[in-house]
């Protein structure tokens, strides 16, 4: 038997008192050999109003926002995300009947664009925090671009262009990553250097103990089980940290799974290290679909009449794929879209979430005429990758995998496609750059949001994103976000610093693009715009 290996009472506290070790290659070399790790209690959570105020002077926010569980943040609605654009008036109306307004790409704006530099930016962030005593301690700072990309239809670079400056701080205890919204330090500035996002969320925790874990060959076979159909990547030991006000009252080790590269993904999974804990609960089973008029083989079409109205669709795998909390994630996104008035026309889960949802009538079997394509917004939640959506393991119906070639969007009603699916707009797979891979897809779509890295599996990423994009403004303040910023802030509420997120869109005649559009009744959209001109990206770090 190998020798046990113990930890010291590291106690974290991220208001700046005694910190987390920094993680480098040795120390998670040395917990990978671990046959017991620490369970650490919680004794706080969250900044109180003395330290929020704090960090509004510091940074001179006019305001800052302290939710009761202690999150603090900030986001300046006007400038956040800013791209230079200039208003063409009003455009073509909608399929809905609904008016729209023509938004310009201002080429010579984006051109002028600066950037902090990445290390000026972490040393004022740093200095800043350390300051007012709220540098986390020992945590690790990075910084990174939030980037503007546009090409033409032949692929050649337009311009990219930065729109802001992030810096991020990564977190361990005892040199095993800790990671999740609730250990989140992150602040972006301008090109003047304000600040125009920030978000604070931490706990205070201290060593309770050790419990003893399973060795890392164990972890890997659980890993692969978990992955299976996606090749094995890094296997480590990770403490994740959920959301503040859930009731967490241990943080316990855990298996961190995530799968290697490869043509499809699966989002990063923690699974129980510790001995003799259970694997999480499956899914809920629910009653098999039943084939609605309008589906292959069913005589007639639902589907007409509801392109005159706003509406939505969601869809999401689950523990057939190894995902835990998909279903509760697209109920979340649903419940925010019905409290809000917004009918919501499908919904399916598990082993009721087809490929011919999403695939056009032109290939075998394709129904997103009465679907995906049927709706203004469809949120997908499940595995894929950079070319197409998975849904192996839970249906095949009528294929296992919609790739990005079957794909042809808004030649119906759809504007948004919204896809919690790793990897799908990494910048270039097997050759292929983003543009090549989806720009044919855009047949009247407006935008598809997704991620640029792989992604960390979480519940509550759907009724984040529709809150930001339904919610109602207080005095002048929590205004709807655009389409592309409310998932990038959903993004930045839910995952870890070193997932990017992105969203792509066309191009149209006179460089018209649907960059800054609004959900319906909440702002501005854009006319259906095709990509005459070419594509637009916008990615950045969570």
């Amino acid at each position: 038997m190998s020798t046990t290996r113990r930890r010291g009472a590291t106690v974290l506290a991220l208001s700046g008192l005694l910190g987390a070790t920094a993680l480098t290659g040795a120390t998670a070399g040395t917990a990978s050999a671990a046959d017991e790790l620490p369970v650490y209690a919680v004794r706080s959570e969250g900044l109180n109003q003395e330290q929020a105020a704090a960090l509004q002077r510091a940074f001179g926010l006019k305001t800052v926002e302290r939710t009761p569980e202690g999150v603090v943040t900030f986001t300046d609605e006007d400038r956040h995300l800013r791209v230079p654009g200039i208003d063409r008036g009003a455009g073509q109306p909608d399929e809905s009947g609904q008016a729209t307004n023509q938004t310009q790409l201002d080429l010579t704006g984006i051109r002028g664009l600066r950037a902090v530099p990445l290390a000026d930016a972490a040393k004022r962030v740093g200095e800043t925090l350390r300051g007012i005593g709220l540098l986390p301690a020992e945590a690790v700072a990075s910084a990174s671009h939030t980037t503007l990309d546009i090409t033409d239809t032949n692929g050649n670079p337009v311009v990219s262009a930065p729109l802001d400056t992030t810096v991020a701080y990564a977190f361990t205890l005892g040199g095993v990553p800790l990671e999740g919204p609730g250990s989140k330090v992150r602040v972006s500035l301008d090109g003047t250097g304000a600040v125009t996002q920030l978000t604070y969320a931490a706990r205070t925790v201290a060593a309770d103990g050790v419990k003893p874990v399973l060795p890392l060959d164990d972890g890997r076979k659980k890993c692969a089980d978990a992955l299976a159909g996606t090749p094995l990547g890094s296997v480590g030991y990770a403490y994740p940290s959920g959301p503040l006000g859930a009731g967490t009252t241990r943080l316990e080790p855990f298996f961190r799974c995530q799968g290697a590269d490869s043509g499809e993904s699966a989002p990063v999974l923690y699974l129980p290290a510790v001995v003799g804990s259970p694997d999480p609960a499956p899914d809920p089973t629910v009653p098999p679909r039943q084939r609605a008029a309008g589906d292959a083989g069913v005589a007639g079409d639902v589907g007409a009449q509801w392109t005159t109205r706003v509406d939505v669709g969601s869809s999401g795998t689950g523990t057939c794929q190894s995902l835990s909390g998909i279903p509760a994630d697209i109920t979340g996104f649903n419940t925010r879209f019905t409290n809000a008035g917004v009918p919501v026309q499908f919904s399916w889960t598990g082993a009721n979430a087809w490929e011919q949802d999403f695939k056009d009538p032109a290939f075998a079997g394709g129904q997103d005429h009465v679907y995906a394509d049927d709706v203004d917004m469809t949120y997908y939640h499940g595995r894929g990758g950079a070319f197409g959506l998975s849904f192996a393991g839970c249906s095949a119906v009528t294929d296992s995998t919609l790739r990005n070639t079957e794909a042809r969007w808004g030649n119906r009603d759809a504007e948004w496609m919204s896809l919690y699916t790793p990897s799908l707009l990494q910048s270039t797979a097997s050759g292929q750059a983003w543009w090549q891979r989806w720009g044919p897809s855009f047949r009247g779509l407006h935008q598809i949001n997704s991620f640029e890295t792989g992604v960390v599996q979480n519940s509550s990423f759907g009724s984040r994103y529709g809150n930001y994009l339904l919610r109602r403004p207080f005095l002048n303040f929590l205004r709807p976000m655009k389409v592309r910023v409310a998932w990038a802030q959903a993004a930045i509420d839910t995952q870890p610093s070193w997932v990017r997120w992105a969203t792509m869109g066309p191009i149209g005649n006179s460089w018209i693009a649907n960059f800054d559009d609004y959900f319906w009744g909440r702002g501005s959209v854009g006319p259906d715009t095709l990509p005459t001109v070419g594509f637009w990206k916008i990615s950045g770090s969570s």
